[in-house]
């Protein structure tokens, strides 16, 4: 069929549903708008208000003269909707373990090589943990780096405008992919924590923190600077440099100040990592507070406050 041909067929098909219309009733329109709204009226779930608000457009269009099929397409389509939709109560616990499948695999590779990579050195280390505190640390804010792209997709990609539209908006996007990735995180910061203790009989409270701080100041610094950058596109870039620069100043902090790594220093950096983690969690909540505050709040444009 040309375009012009199903240009006709359409044009035809509308005059013939206009013949057909007839003169709408005032009155029975009112009349079937309002026995569908009292109806809608004793609906309590919102399933039932959906359902309500369904009927209403049928009757509208149907005392408004439509044919019958045309006039109960919305009722039966909006019916659909409301006996698939899963209740509210139990759906973002739902919401947030269907993001699991929206995550990249490459993410959960490049995690699996990362725990590869700690697990290979401390098995090729014959007894000798010197050197296993910063490259656990390393590890730990690179597994903040593979991340972050998923972490940040509804601003790289340009869709926060259509997820604000959603039901699950761009905030509860937002918070259910940081929930994910956070679990495999805790999973990976577990065995890197916990492979040089076993391997190597490293002290596990030293190693814990060791690979705490570099981790809660990647994560911290990360959503700081997706938070205060001057646009969408740039904060990607800015939170990965932020990354790669705490796992540089561990790297120098090794070859610079090795007792930084000392047996001694492991309650400083306890209280280093306390203070990381409060940060962190302070500038988790600061970012969906700015990503709750809605498009106008993410505008390209926006400036440095």
């Amino acid at each position: 069929m040309t375009r012009m041909r199903r240009r006709q067929v359409e044009e035809l098909v509308r005059a013939h549903y206009r013949a057909e219309r007839g003169a709408p009733d005032a009155a029975s329109k009112a009349r079937a708008l309002a026995a569908v709204r009292a109806v809608a009226a004793h609906r309590a779930s919102d399933a039932g208000a959906g359902a309500g608000s369904c009927a209403v457009e049928g009757a509208s269009a149907c005392a408004s003269g439509l044919p019958r099929p045309v006039a109960d397409a919305p009722a039966r389509a909006c019916a659909r909707a409301v006996e698939g939709a899963p209740s509210r109560e139990a759906s973002f616990a739902a919401f947030v373990a269907a993001q699991a499948r929206f995550i990249r695999p490459r993410v959960w590779a490049a995690q699996l090589a990362l725990v590869a990579v700690m697990v290979a050195a401390c098995a090729g280390a014959d007894g000798m943990s010197s050197g296993f505190s910063f490259a656990s640390g390393m590890l730990a804010a690179a597994t903040v780096l593979v991340g972050l792209p998923d972490l940040l997709a509804s601003a790289a990609h340009r869709v926060a405008e259509l997820e604000y539209a959603c039901r699950f908006d761009c905030r509860a996007v937002a918070l259910a992919r940081l929930i994910v990735l956070g679990c495999s995180d805790v999973a990976v910061i577990t065995v890197l924590a916990l492979a040089a203790p076993v391997a190597l009989g490293a002290d596990p409270f030293a190693s814990l923190v060791h690979v705490c701080v570099p981790y809660f100041l990647s994560c911290a610094g990360a959503l700081c600077a997706a938070r205060r950058s001057p646009s969408m596109q740039t904060a990607l870039p800015l939170a990965c440099a932020w990354t790669l620069l705490v796992m540089a100043a561990a790297y120098a902090a090794f070859l610079f100040a090795p007792l930084a790594y000392a047996q001694a220093s492991a309650w400083a950096w306890a209280l280093v990592a306390a203070a990381s983690l409060l940060w962190a969690v302070h500038e988790a909540h600061a970012w969906l507070r700015r990503i709750a505050g809605g498009i106008d709040v993410l505008a390209p444009d926006r400036t440095w406050r």
